[in-house]
């Protein structure tokens, strides 16, 4: 099981790198590791994604320490991305994988006052799962993890603002696709608003169906689109699964 999660996860850190959701080495994507209660796999500070495979994920514990490494192993922990990841897997056990990045776009509709508007049916996808945290140094604030997964409640996507993304999920496929879809949303706003004052709105009973769609309950969502993805990383990346 254990070699599993390595490998999905894996399979999301050469996806982020393909579709450009990286930022250097600064986001972070983790993984719950449900058969060792306590723990959970992120990525070493200091690894570029097209790096990262299955075996040299770090499991980590969620009071901060990696815990399979050998001393003097030269792995770096992102104190950051510990504790967002560590404060949502810890208050969210129904969800298994979280993304969190700083894409151009997602920074730039998290710091617009309305935050992400009904305006594409990406948008609807995740509208109706959607939060928002107000900006905080997540290292220098206490207990800034349990205030991400309070203000994350029971939804599948955040916007943080003027600090990028966020999304969870039951699967790595699930978190692929609320964060895909948020990306996407977030890029057509940037777009549209750039073009227009006046952009056009989809109706609310339009973008009920679209939240419906979109909604945890009808899920887990992505499943369909997620053996193509990994087709695809086998054909380019094989070595990620090693």
């Amino acid at each position: 099981m254990s070699i599993a999660i390595r490998q999905e996860l894996a399979a999301l850190y050469r996806l982020a790198h393909h579709f450009g959701w990286t930022d250097l080495t600064s986001t972070h994507i983790s993984a719950r590791l449900p058969q060792d209660p306590g723990h959970y796999l992120l990525n070493s500070h200091d690894l570029m994604f097209d790096e990262i495979t299955a075996s040299n994920l770090t499991r980590m514990s969620f009071d901060g320490a990696a815990v399979d490494d050998q001393p003097g192993s030269g792995k770096v922990i992102n104190l950051a991305g510990h504790i967002i990841h560590s404060g949502i897997l810890n208050a969210r056990p129904d969800v298994n994988y979280v993304i969190h990045s700083h894409t151009r776009a997602g920074v730039a509709v998290s710091a617009m006052p309305e935050g992400l508007l009904p305006l594409s049916q990406h948008a609807g996808f995740v509208l109706g799962t959607l939060s928002s945290h107000r900006y905080q140094d997540s290292t220098a604030v206490e207990d800034e993890g349990a205030l991400l997964a309070h203000d994350l409640g029971g939804n599948f996507a955040m916007l943080l603002q003027n600090h990028g993304l966020l999304a969870v999920g039951r699967t790595a496929a699930e978190a692929f696709t609320y964060h895909y879809y948020l990306e996407m949303a977030c890029k057509i706003q940037v777009d549209i608003l750039g073009a227009t004052d006046k952009p056009i709105a989809i109706t609310e009973d339009a973008m009920a169906a679209l939240h419906d769609w979109g909604a945890p309950k009808n899920g887990p969502h992505g499943d369909v689109q997620w053996p193509s993805l990994l087709r695809m990383l086998e054909r380019t990346v094989p070595e990620y699964r090693s």
